[in-house]
């Protein structure tokens, strides 16, 4: 039972395409771009649009598209549960009714908000895994605190907060590699995940949590003394070793993306 396996998001894939070596800023500006088109995105054809722009993406970063798509498997569950409910649970004055089952109805309007929030939560996340496949946790971390240390200004603490972030996205595979850990133990006393009914693998998966946040709370525990042994302090009077640099190839790109959001916006209102 590998887990880990299914794990992309925070993972990255080393690389020397023109999408790796964009600015970390760029990249982070260009997904934000992204991210915004996706929350106003409320058409089929625009989704068309978004998917052939994604994977003209995906081809220049060089990453096999079954790779891209596998952090997804987890995810299938509850996407299936999340449209179901749409489907079946939202309705309009004005809606037909395509099938009904029980108490239950299934109108046109409810499969078309199932559809677009499905979609929404893929792409969302394919764009997010983007980010993370092609730019390193440093280079990462270095872009976002650039971009936020104007904040520093009214007193945010940009460097923490984005050394927060960055360690949260660092663990979401590390408790996969714990969980995957004690599952496997489990397995070898022998627990069978795989067999039962919807409610009994439930049940065989709850006793499995409990380890895992004690893991949790151990390893963040070892952070802290590991931070506080190198007199961590935050980001006052830290330096960086790379100085970050916009050249052509991020100018361009930013201009694919505008040119790329125009397409989105007159396909979005009109």
């Amino acid at each position: 039972m590998e887990l880990t396996k299914n794990i992309t998001l925070g993972v990255y894939l080393p690389g020397n395409t023109a999408v790796h070596r964009l600015d970390p800023r760029t990249k982070i500006i260009a997904s934000t771009i992204l991210i915004v088109i996706l929350l106003l995105i409320n058409s089929y054809q625009a989704y068309g649009y978004f998917f052939l722009f994604i994977s003209a993406v995906i081809a220049a970063a060089g990453i096999p598209p079954g790779y891209a798509l596998r952090g997804l498997k987890p995810m299938l569950p509850v996407l299936v549960l999340m449209w179901a409910f749409q489907l079946f649970l939202h309705s309009s004055p004005d809606a037909d009714v395509i099938f009904s089952w029980w108490i239950f109805s299934a109108t046109d309007a409810g499969l078309h908000l199932g559809n677009m929030i499905t979609l929404r939560v893929l792409f969302l996340f394919t764009v997010t895994t983007i980010l993370t496949l092609t730019t390193s946790i440093v280079s990462l971390t270095d872009g976002l605190e650039s971009l936020l240390r104007p904040l520093k200004k009214i007193g945010l603490p940009t460097q923490e907060l984005v050394m927060t972030m960055v360690i949260a996205l660092r663990f979401v595979l590390i408790l996969a590699e714990e969980l995957d850990k004690i599952v496997k133990a489990q397995m070898a006393r022998g627990v069978a995940f795989d067999r039962g009914n919807f409610i009994q693998k439930t049940r065989k998966i709850f006793p499995v949590f409990l380890p895992l946040f004690i893991n949790a709370f151990r390893r963040a525990e070892d952070l802290i003394v590991a931070m506080e042994s190198r007199s961590y302090t935050g980001g006052k009077g830290r330096t960086k070793m790379k100085t970050l640099h916009m050249g052509r190839v991020d100018i361009a790109c930013i201009l694919i993306i505008l040119l790329f959001t125009g397409l989105m916006v007159l396909t979005i209102f009109t």
